[in-house]
């Protein structure tokens, strides 16, 4: 009889282990799912409306056009500029610091592209550069070291009236065939305000601490189990 009741009392604890065992890997779980759904990248798209164009980027004109912003912090995913005419070449998208008057190096990003002429958008996805919120930085596209005299001579550039809430607006430098960033010339302003644009962001949140503690926790409580079972 007592090893009867030894046995049903040895029953009953593994399947009170057990409850616990479960409750713990769900709480590890919902944990884990919440822990995630937090600190995932939350895109934000900024993409101002086009009113304009820009006249006229390449050799003997202009060979650098860029759009200034004010970062909103997380990662710049992607970038896209508007194209609306001209000639067909190549050149260079390059991310910098931006100092209120010139960029600054050293290059940040940069992407070679080609362009077909006409109606284009050039795009660049997986930039993913971070930024701190609130620092300025320039985003252009240049042709200096990258195609001969002439090439790029007549394109044109649609332009916008507003920045999409990013705080920036259309700068150009004419540095020839010499890199921007090796020069310490202002770049100039315009009337069309704005280059056409769209970026992308991926805002990450901080997890809250109440929720880093109940993840702890569990995952020790899982950890412990585990230890039992194993001696």
């Amino acid at each position: 009889m007592a090893y009867l009741m030894l046995r049903l009392g040895a029953l009953r604890l593994s399947i009170f282990l057990g409850e616990i065992m479960k409750f713990v890997k769900s709480v590890v779980f919902g944990g884990a799912v919440a822990l995630l759904s937090i600190t995932g990248a939350n895109a934000a798209t900024y993409a101002n409306t086009p009113n304009g164009q820009i006249f006229s980027m390449g050799y003997p004109d202009t060979t650098s056009y860029g759009q200034t912003f004010s970062a909103p912090g997380g990662d710049l995913l992607n970038w896209t500029f508007y194209l609306t005419g001209g000639n067909s070449g190549s050149g260079r998208f390059v991310i910098a610091d931006w100092d209120g008057s010139k960029a600054v190096g050293p290059e940040l990003f940069n992407s070679s592209f080609s362009y077909a002429g006409g109606v284009q958008s050039v795009s660049f996805s997986g930039i993913n550069l971070g930024m701190l919120a609130g620092n300025d930085y320039i985003a252009y596209m240049t042709i200096a070291g990258v195609d001969p005299v002439d090439a790029y001579s007549d394109v044109s550039v649609s332009g916008s009236s507003d920045d999409d809430g990013l705080g920036g607006e259309f700068r150009y430098l004419n540095s020839g065939g010499v890199d921007p960033l090796s020069l310490d010339n202002v770049w100039d302003s315009y009337f069309v305000s704005d280059m056409q644009f769209s970026a992308e962001f991926g805002v990450s949140q901080v997890p809250e601490p109440a929720m880093l503690s109940l993840f702890g926790l569990a995952l020790l409580g899982l950890m412990g189990t585990r230890s039992r079972k194993s001696v």
